[in-house]
């Protein structure tokens, strides 16, 4: 297993962090020239093979955009849009080509159906979305018109819309297209909401290094204090593993090894932890602006907390591991 990144790997990651450079400003919500831009550069369609109207890369090229998302803490429905796009791709019937070529134009965004209560499910960025993925262990695509009446509610992170809809209603509604491999869109999903939380894990990590080095007191960078360099450093370890558990976990879903289930689990459980504990922590190494609404440092916060608990809870995963089959 080749664990470097190739050229054409570094190029897709200069690419869309220039793109977010140019057309993302942490805690805005999503601008539409971004969203125009990654279809343009084919990020809906990046792992879609050729022959269904995607780019044709691989998992592994998926996750390293998703890394450069939750390192920007861009906000908008990427996620669902892309693996809405592998089921739509996937499937057979005039609706789900049609949706599927409307995903990959980025013509059509894709709202997330998921858990909320027994009577309710979430929709999560469900605005400006025609479509809704449904998770769930049969996954599928349906109209946002068919999900009746939406309840708007104040979600944890105000950049990610949350409405509630009646779970029947959505059981009743009529599917564009039904996964054809439902362990595979959900392994997918996992990894590409691990590659996100470990973008965050990096991205916080970067921010408190930046701080203790510019911040002084006692005529010092406060980054030369032990209490805070520690924090930092155990901040910088979260993210590495994560990371490194991330790629690991792409590469063995990507090449079909029979440990490759155990090891996206473990870079769900991994990374949530990172992004989470990391981004607590930064906001306690900026000290008192770190707790107001104009620094960023929360937005941060608020994103780890919402994405550690899509397509199950960090426990849900943990316990998931005990069912796989790990490394000899």
């Amino acid at each position: 297993m080749d664990l470097l990144p190739t050229p054409e790997q570094d190029e897709i990651v200069t690419s869309v962090r220039s793109v977010l450079a140019d057309r993302h400003t942490l805690g805005e919500p999503l601008d539409d020239a971004l969203w125009a831009s990654a279809a343009e550069q084919g990020w809906f369609g990046l792992g879609v093979p050729e022959a269904q109207g995607g780019v044709g890369y691989s998992l592994v090229e998926e996750v390293l955009v998703f890394r450069e998302l939750g390192r920007a803490g861009a906000p908008g429905p990427f996620l669902a849009t892309v693996l809405a796009a592998h089921l739509a791709a996937g499937a057979e019937g005039t609706d789900a080509a049609a949706a599927a070529a409307a995903i990959l134009a980025g013509e059509s965004r894709v709202a997330l159906v998921d858990r909320y209560d027994g009577e309710h499910l979430a929709l999560l960025d469900g605005a400006h979305a025609t479509l809704a993925f449904v998770a769930g262990d049969a996954p599928r695509l349906v109209r946002t018109a068919d999900l009746g009446t939406v309840v708007e509610i104040s979600g944890l992170d105000v950049l990610v819309p949350v409405g509630l809809v009646r779970a029947d209603v959505v059981a009743a509604a009529p599917s564009v297209a039904v996964a054809a491999d439902p362990q595979g869109i959900g392994r997918r999903a996992a990894l590409l909401t691990a590659a996100y939380l470990a973008g965050v894990a990096e991205a916080v990590t970067e921010q408190s290094v930046a701080y203790g080095k510019d911040r002084e007191q006692f005529g010092q960078p406060i980054g030369g204090f032990q209490a805070v360099k520690h924090r930092c450093a155990d901040m910088a370890t979260r993210a590495e593993v994560a990371v490194c558990e991330v790629f690991y976990a792409a590469l063995a879903e990507r090449d079909g090894r029979p440990d490759a289930g155990f090891h996206v689990h473990a870079a769900r459980a991994v990374a949530a932890r990172a992004a989470v504990e990391n981004s607590q922590v930064n906001v306690q190494n900026h000290g008192g602006i770190g707790f107001t609404w104009e620094h960023t440092a929360h937005r941060y916060v608020t994103r780890a907390r919402v994405l550690s608990n899509l397509w199950g809870s960090t426990a849900d995963h943990l316990s998931a591991l005990l069912d796989q089959p790990a490394a000899g």
